[in-house]
């Protein structure tokens, strides 16, 4: 089991330790007491979600005694899709842990209230009746229990309506503000907590703590979190703080640790420690890492609030390997205050794991001229043909050779380029009916199929064309350990290659339960050589998939394409964030770079004509110096040539002009 922390000089994580000489009293709630494992009278069961028993109301009693607090706790939702569900779920937890340490002795920490079904979901513990002349003290946490393909579910915990408080949440926590915190709860076995002391509830004596999806890494969330998946809670406690609880805030505190403890860690991961100075001032100076009880070096990261103290290893940590990382640092008081903490880490077992073939990989040079993105063929065959010339879908595999057969093709295809593809630029992120059911928001629909309604032949009811996706790509990886996701539903393969050739990739079955899209297939190997290697990605929809996200009933279908980065994020492929994998198109699918040709002869006051592909887009450019290009219109072309205007007023004597592919 892993050492949640060393004694420090100063305790940098709060001690949880319940103790009735600090407190005038402590309530605890079991909010899903679902197994019956809290049995104590005077812990109260207020809940909600689809199928809890209730209440959703009720004053909170003193542990122990069972008199009244005067405090009633409430339970508000604001629903997405699905909304929560109220549930019980086994779990492990270190008993070293935080949660083990403050509610252990009170309630059972089994169960939990489950995740909405979409994006903006979140739930309010409302607390009324506090004392606006006395502080109070909160804590929470859940646990689903979920193991490590759960460990992207996370909960944000924010504090509402108080006046006053200090964040006193687990170490480990990662401090999103001074008001927000978040943890996985899917795999929360180190058992973190959320919480807060000295809360002063101001005139009208209510807090409210809400509970919801990440806030998202570019908030300041934690890395490598489900964009909505998480849980709403599953156990809390307050406590009326007495005079002598009432110490001094600590002017530093560790807010942020990475790798993760009790999550496998990327075998190329940086070291990170993230110090929440408050008042006080770091000592550069007095910084001090070891690694496996040897110093390392380190630098420091002061783009924002929270201090990043980084380690970059030379080289890749081996397989399965296990770490102890201590970090001492000064605060520059009078007098200095010394801080110093630890922890553990695992990297992941990768020395079993497949190697792709090094001979498959180009060259940066030969792709020097190539579009960043993915070509996609789409095909959606007439279920219907009885003239025997129409070869359909049956399999997954099919699409690799389905393309030379004959066939009708009722895939919209306006938008296909002259190779035959749809070029996507972004990153693969695909959704039948735009519901939201995959891992990131904002999924677009799939290329060529405009929702289920276009999958419903004329006089029918229900959808009868299969449709399923060829997807080609180049993949610049770096040598050493990698790990691909596809989220998808309800069929995918994954090949290195292209065409009948291409050589299927299994995925790895220790990690994946089903072919459901709650969690992302995952693609574990290791690259001999850096370079650009070949993909295709093939993705079928026989229709009978639903996804087991859309609890509202109907069928659906969803694809994903992610990378597991050392940095802890969870990037599309080819997003434009730090952690993500560039991907290229190839030359056979691609369009050109420039697709216009621009006569001179043409040309009349700000205005010309160019040859043009009718249905494809074009982007005008415009430049001064033949140096700094400015777009200034988009244009869909409908026939063989196309007529640009320029009604803007000259901004130069002389002006120039250029037509490219978005």
């Amino acid at each position: 089991m892993l050492k949640f922390m060393k004694p420090a000089l100063i305790l940098l994580a709060m001690v949880l330790i319940a103790n009735s000489n600090w407190a005038d009293w402590q309530a605890f709630n079991d909010s899903s007491n679902k197994n019956g494992g809290t049995d104590d009278p005077t812990v109260t069961t207020i809940n909600i979600g689809r199928s809890s028993p209730g209440p959703v109301e009720e004053e909170l009693l003193q542990f122990g005694s069972g008199d009244g607090t005067g405090v009633i706790a409430r339970y508000e939702e604001t629903v997405s899709t699905g909304s929560v569900f109220w549930t019980s779920d086994s779990i492990t937890v270190d008993p070293q842990s935080d949660a083990v340490t403050l509610f252990g002795e009170a309630l059972d920490l089994d169960g939990n209230i489950s995740y909405g079904d979409a994006p903006g979901w979140h739930v309010d513990l409302v607390l009324e009746g506090l004392d606006p002349q006395r502080t109070y003290a909160f804590a929470g946490t859940a646990m689903r229990g979920g193991g490590q393909g759960y460990a992207e579910r996370t909960t944000n915990w924010q504090l509402l309506g108080a006046d006053t408080f200090t964040y006193a949440s687990s170490q480990g926590a990662w401090k999103v503000g001074e008001d927000s915190v978040e943890f996985s709860t899917g795999h929360n076995k180190v058992g973190y907590v959320a919480r807060w002391t000295g809360i002063a509830p101001g005139s009208d004596g209510k807090i409210i703590i809400r509970t919801s999806h990440t806030v998202g890494e570019a908030n300041g969330g934690l890395p490598g979190a489900h964009a909505y998946k998480g849980y709403a809670g599953g156990v809390f406690m307050l406590e009326l703080e007495s005079g002598s609880n009432q110490g001094p805030q600590q002017n530093m505190q560790m807010v942020r640790l990475f790798p993760f403890q009790g999550l496998p860690a990327n075998p190329a991961s940086s070291v990170v420690v993230g110090v929440d100075p408050g008042t006080g001032i770091l000592d550069p100076e007095a910084v001090e890492m070891f690694l496996d009880g040897s110093p390392v070096a380190t630098t420091l990261d002061f783009s924002e609030s929270i201090i990043n103290i980084i380690h970059t290893p030379e080289d890749f940590f081996a397989s399965g390997s296990v770490h102890e990382v201590e970090i001492r640092f000064v605060d520059t008081l009078t007098p200095a205050l010394p801080y110093q903490s630890s922890w553990s880490f695992t990297t992941v077992d990768y020395s079993n794991l497949p190697s792709l073939d090094a001979d498959q990989a180009m060259n940066q040079v030969e792709t020097k001229d190539l579009r960043r993105g993915f070509g996609i063929r789409t095909m959606a065959p007439d279920p219907f043909n009885t003239s025997g010339g129409n070869w359909g879908l049956e399999y997954t595999e099919d699409l690799l050779i389905i393309w030379d057969q004959p066939h009708e093709n009722l895939a919209q295809l306006d938008r296909h380029n002259e190779k035959g593809y749809f070029v996507e630029s972004g990153g693969i992120n695909y959704q039948r009916d735009q519901l939201a059911i995959g891992n990131h928001g904002e999924e677009k629909p799939f290329p060529g199929i405009s929702g289920t309604e276009a999958l419903i032949p004329e006089d029918y009811e229900e959808p009868y064309t299969f449709f399923g996706c060829e997807i080609v790509t180049l993949l610049e990886l770096s040598e050493g350990y990698h790990d691909l996701s596809v989220t998808a539903s309800p069929q995918h393969e994954l090949y290195l290659g292209f065409g009948p050739n291409a050589f299927l990739i299994d995925p790895d079955e220790s990690i994946n339960p089903g072919k459901g899209d709650d969690q992302g297939w995952r693609y574990r190997f290791t690259v001999p050589q850096s370079g650009i290697y070949p993909f295709t990605l093939l993705f079928f929809d026989d229709l009978t998939g639903s996804s087991t996200l859309t609890t509202s009933g109907g069928s659906a279908s969803s694809l994903e394409w992610s990378v597991k980065s050392p940095l802890g994020t969870t990037p599309l492929i080819n997003a434009p964030v730090v952690g993500s994998i560039k991907a290229y198109i190839p030359e056979f699918a691609a369009d050109r770079q420039v697709q216009a040709s621009i006569e001179l002869n043409s040309m009349t006051a700000q205005s010309f004509s160019f040859n043009t592909l009718a249905g494809s887009n074009y982007l005008i450019e415009g430049s001064e110096d033949l140096k700094q290009w400015k777009e200034i219109a988009q244009l869909t072309a409908e026939g063989d040539s196309t007529t640009f205007r320029d009604d803007r007023e000259p901004s130069s004597d002389v002006y120039f002009y250029r037509v490219r592919l978005p």
